[in-house]
């Protein structure tokens, strides 16, 4: 019994001078990024909805995104990118100046984006919708659908 409390004290011992050594500091080889602010992409109605996207939308067709964030964020830039397997193209980049939306309690901006006519039917087009914050952050939103007629 004796030889098991010593066991004992000497592995708390050793224990504790181990946990009392000074640790080496590692370096970091990244830099944080910024956190970014509020932003979101939807359809602007009676409510906001996120999901009010059809998922077919016909060539020359207007698709109604409104984006909304809070402008004591520090928004600068709305960015609009359209990709499909063969190629991808910035279609559209505005300043941050919405109007604030009392009854959403946020800012909202509405984006104008027009369906390609140069694709053909059955194309996927994804759509990612970018916002770009003051200290660099950047928020980005998708929505995907397919050109019908």
């Amino acid at each position: 019994m004796k030889l098991l409390s010593n066991a004992a004290l000497s592995l708390l011992l050793g224990v504790g001078l181990l946990g009392s050594c000074k640790k080496e500091e590692v370096p970091t080889y990244y830099a944080l990024q910024a956190k970014p602010g509020f932003f979101n992409i939807g359809v602007l109605g009676t409510t906001f909805s996120t999901t009010g996207f059809a998922t077919k939308y016909g060539p020359g067709k207007t698709i109604p995104i409104t984006a909304v964030y809070n402008q004591p964020d520090g928004p600068t830039t709305i960015a609009v990118f359209q990709a499909t397997k063969t190629d991808s193209m910035q279609v559209g980049s505005y300043p941050a100046a919405g109007t604030f939306n009392p009854t959403f309690r946020t800012t909202t901006q509405a984006i104008a984006y027009t369906v390609p006519t140069t694709y053909a039917l059955n194309t996927t087009v994804r759509l990612d919708v970018t916002m770009t914050f003051a200290n660099g952050a950047q928020r980005r939103r998708r929505i995907n659908y397919t050109i019908a007629n």
